[in-house]
Parts: C-alpha cells; structure tokens; sequence
C-alpha cells in the first residue's frame, strides 16, 4: 500500500517539477527570444528517452517488455499530440481561454476513469474537485485579465479552444490508459524506464519526419549562453516532470495524480514573491482555495480507503484516493458516473 509519506513525496516532486519546466520555459521566452514550441516539445520526449536508456531492462528481460511495446508507442503519440495541441492553440486563441478551458482535464480523467477503470468516487471527492479546479480557474483569471488588447487575440479563437479541448481529452487518455495497461506490467523501474524508451521510439520517428517540413523559423537551437544555459534546466526539469508523472500514475491514481500538477501553483506563487513580481489578492484566494480542493480530495479518499480497510476490504495501492468495485452493479455505476462527467465537461465547453 503506498503510504501517505510516499503520496506526499511524489506531489511534491511533480508540482516542482512542473513550475521549474514552466517557469524556465517562460525565461527562455521573454530573456533569450528562444520561441520554438515544436522544437522544444520535441527535445523533451527525446531527453526522456535518452535518459531512461542506462537504466532500461536488460537483454533477459526485453521478451517480458515486447508485449507492451506498441502500447508504449501509441501512448507516445498520444501525449505528443496532447503537447503539441495546446501549443498551438496559444498561438490561435487567448492565453487566458486556453489556461482556463484547460482546467477540465481533471475533470475528462475522473470521467474515463470511471469508464475504462472502474473507479468510483464519493460525493465528498467530487465536490472537493470542483474545488480544485475552480482554484485554478480563478488563479488563470487572475494572471491573465489584464491581456485584453489586441496583441493578446487569438488569429482563430475557435480553433484555438477547439484545439485545448482536444488537448483535455488526449491527455486525460494517455493518464487513464497508462494506467490501465502498465499498473500491473511496470512492477520494476527498469520495466518503467523501458516503457520510456518504447514511448520515445515513436515520437522520435513521427516528430522528425514532421519537423522536416516546418520552416526554418521552427527549427535551431539556441546561439547564446543564456539560451543554453535556461534550455538546459529546461530539458532536466520536464524530464523529470514525465518521469515523476508516470511513477506518481502507478503509485495513486490518474485523478490525483493531475491535482498533484495544480500543487505547482502555491510554489509558482513562492516563486513570483521571491522574483518580485506584483501578485494580486485574486491569485492569492485561488492558490489557496486550489490547495484546500487538493488536500480535501486526498482526505476524502484516505479516509474511504480506511474505512474500507476496517471493515475487512482490501485496499490495493493504485486505490489510495478512489475504490474500484468489481461487482457488476458498481461497473454500471461507474460507467454512468464517467459519461456524466464527461458529458458535463463537454457542455461547459460549449458554454
């Protein structure tokens, strides 16, 4: 069982994990003019790979790994896409739509995951949830109302919102699916770093091919020390953001493993006083009100796993904030429970 210690750890590395791969990204922007998305995408998948190859499993062990080989893979273009959607609906629609219509992801994960995982969750965790996102909504608010001029439109904002949706839905998949696929094949971290290098071998071959037929502007790295030096940290920190992500997925769930990503925003808010940058009491309210969503919801699902526990039920690790049933009548509870929550995510984006 994974104990609240080891939860608290992986929360803790993936929300600084998180704000050191944004924070970085958004100094490589403004101090060294380095704006290449793609590219950049592109160079944070190959990193991953490339350092998961000394760890990976030995040759005794590859037949095991071959059969979750072309799962690895199709996941790979799955988050890629995910990745690469949101990049470029920045560029089509507001950055403040974006950042807030990104806020329904959590809400496509607890949907898939009561469909393909048979998770099921108390009133309780829902409504801590909606908590939590709606910190976030209130935190993307309030760092982006001031962007109301005309150089912060979108050239497409339907497109653009479009294309963020597009990006809830593959990355809420690619969480749910991994962990459906891997919980009981990455019993290992070699088995981990391996599934890493099958990822990587697809993006690897599908992105080159299509970064040949972008423009020059797309392409090059950076010519000057602070280019190198902001990419270089850049790099470290989202490969250990993607690694931290996968072994928190296995550890508790997808669900809170993405409210573990929300974490980032109280140090990003750490980050921003110690920077001086002017912080309004909005964002203030929304990180707090974030960080209460988040402990609430993991309170809730210890205290169900407890109670479980009790009364004779055993608790498996993955289940540390939601309980699967097996039993016919919660499988038609929770595929019902998904298409709700995905059907209300879908009519709050049309909204």
């Amino acid at each position: 069982m994974a104990t609240c210690r080891l939860v608290a750890v992986a929360a803790l590395v993936i929300a600084i994990c998180w704000t050191s791969g944004v924070f970085t990204t958004k100094l490589l922007t403004q101090n060294c003019g380095y704006r290449k998305p793609y590219l950049l995408t592109y160079l944070h998948e190959l990193g991953a790979t490339a350092i998961s190859v000394p760890f990976a499993c030995s040759q005794q062990l590859w037949p095991r790994c071959k059969i979750f080989g072309l799962r690895a893979m199709g996941l790979g273009l799955l988050a890629f896409g995910a990745n690469i959607s949101f990049m470029v609906a920045l560029v089509l629609t507001t950055a403040s739509s974006a950042m807030t219509l990104e806020q329904l992801t959590p809400v496509f994960i607890a949907g898939f995951s009561c469909i393909f995982l048979k998770e099921r969750y108390q009133a309780c965790q829902i409504f801590w949830l909606a908590v939590a996102i709606m910190g976030s909504v209130i935190v993307a608010r309030s760092d982006l109302k001031a962007c109301h001029g005309e150089g912060c439109s979108g050239s497409m904002p339907l497109l653009g919102d479009g294309l963020v949706v597009v990006c809830c839905v593959t990355a809420a998949l690619y969480m749910v699916l991994f962990k459906m696929w891997f919980a009981r094949n990455c019993t290992s971290p070699q088995l981990l770093f391996t599934y890493f290098i099958m990822k990587g071998m697809s993006v690897s071959v599908l992105g080159g091919i299509i970064l040949l037929f972008l423009s020059e502007s797309h392409r090059g790295l950076p010519t000057d020390t602070c280019g190198w030096g902001y990419l270089s940290i850049n790099m470290i920190a989202n490969m250990c953001f993607n690694l931290s992500l996968a072994w928190g997925i296995l550890l508790v769930s997808p669900l809170a493993c993405r409210l573990f990503v929300l974490l980032g925003l109280p140090v990003s808010l750490l980050l921003d006083s110690v920077l001086g940058v002017s912080i309004s009491l909005w964002r203030v309210l929304g990180v707090a009100v974030v960080a209460c969503g988040v402990a609430g919801f993991e309170w809730a699902g210890t205290v169900r796993s407890r109670a479980g526990a009790d009364h004779g039920a055993p608790v498996e690790a993955e289940e540390l904030s939601s309980i699967c049933e097996d039993s016919s009548s919660g499988q038609v509870g929770s595929l019902k429970t998904g298409r709700l929550l995905v059907s209300f995510a879908g009519i709050v984006t049309l909204y």
